[in-house]
C-alpha cells in the first residue's frame, strides 16, 4: 500500500513565501554588487595612468578588474 502525503495550503503558502524571499536576497544581492561595481568602476576610471600604474593596472584592463574584484570573489 503506498503512503500519501497530502500537503495543506499552509505548506504550500509557506513554501512560496520562502522562495520568495529567497529571490529577494539574491535580487538584494545582485543590485549591490552592480553598485559596487559602477563605484568602482568610476573610481578607477578617474585616476590617470600613472596612478594606475602604481596600483599595477592599465586603463584597457580596468573592466577585467572590477569584475574580478566584485563578482569572482
Amino acid at each position: 500500500m503506498a503512503a500519501t502525503h497530502s500537503v495543506s495550503l499552509f505548506e504550500v503558502f509557506s513554501n512560496a513565501v520562502v522562495s520568495f524571499g529567497h529571490s529577494l536576497h539574491r535580487i538584494i544581492e545582485d543590485y549591490g554588487r552592480a553598485r559596487a561595481a559602477s563605484a568602482l568602476y568610476e573610481e578607477l576610471s578617474a585616476l590617470n595612468d600613472e596612478q594606475l600604474a602604481e596600483m599595477g593596472l592599465q586603463r584597457d584592463h580596468i573592466a577585467r578588474t572590477v569584475y574580478q574584484r566584485v563578482f569572482d570573489a
